[in-house]
């Protein structure tokens, strides 16, 4: 989808970076990486906003997102990242 056909070669290196997900962090691509490797919001009114910080400063959207009509895993990886920044 967008993407333009590459040969596939037999370098273990250059098929993990074909199979890759991108940089999404849940499969639907709500939460992906940013450049640094942090976890960033993908889509609305936080969208490229680092999702710790966001947690952080806007409680209640972890509840709007878990209330709302958003994928399980999408959900999940949410939660994993809240918890991580709670045990910092």
């Amino acid at each position: 989808m967008g993407r333009i056909s590459k040969p596939i070669v037999n370098d273990m290196e250059k098929l993990s970076e074909f199979s890759s997900f991108d940089r999404n962090v849940d499969f639907m691509g709500r939460i992906v990486y940013d450049e640094n490797d942090i976890e960033i919001f993908n889509f609305g009114k936080n969208k490229g906003m680092p999702v710790e910080k966001v947690l952080k400063e806007q409680p209640g959207y972890y509840g709007w997102i878990m209330n709302g009509d958003f994928p399980l895993y999408t959900k999940k990886v949410l939660t994993a990242i809240k918890l991580r920044a709670f045990n910092k």
